[in-house]
C-alpha cells in the first residue's frame, strides 16, 4: 500500500492526530503502510519501529466496525515478529481506550494540550 493511499483512507476515516502538525499524509510518509481485509471490511494502519517498540502511528477504516479487534491482534503478531517487547499508540478515542484495556493495553501517558493566544 502507498503512503497516499493510507493518508486518503485514514483522512477519510477522520483521523485526528494529536497534534495539529500531524496529517494523515505526514504519518504515513513516516512508517510502514498496511491495508488489513477481513470479513467486516478494509482498514489502514501505519507502523514504525522505534527500539522496542512498534509504534501504530495511525489507523484508519473505510468500513466503520469490526476491525479493532483483529487489528489489536495483528500488531502483537507484528510486534513479535520484529523483536519488539511492547505496542503503543496514541487515541483520542475513548471506545477505542476501552477495547484496548480489555486486550491487555494499559494507559501510558496523557497528551497536555493549551491555545495560545
Amino acid at each position: 500500500m502507498t503512503a497516499a493511499d493510507a493518508a486518503a483512507t485514514m483522512r477519510a476515516a477522520g483521523l485526528r492526530a494529536p497534534l495539529a502538525c500531524d496529517t494523515p499524509e505526514g504519518i504515513a510518509a513516516h512508517g510502514q503502510c498496511f491495508e488489513l481485509r477481513t470479513p467486516a471490511g478494509v482498514g489502514v494502519f501505519v507502523a514504525r519501529v522505534k527500539g522496542e517498540v512498534l509504534w501504530i502511528d495511525g489507523a484508519g477504516s473505510r468500513s466503520g466496525a469490526g476491525l479493532t479487534e483483529v487489528g489489536l491482534a495483528l500488531f502483537d503478531e507484528m510486534a513479535k515478529r520484529c523483536g519488539c517487547t511492547h505496542v503503543a499508540f496514541e487515541t483520542r478515542r475513548v471506545g477505542l481506550v476501552k477495547k484496548s484495556k480489555s486486550a491487555g493495553y494499559r494507559v501510558a501517558g496523557f497528551i497536555m494540550k493549551k491555545a495560545v493566544a
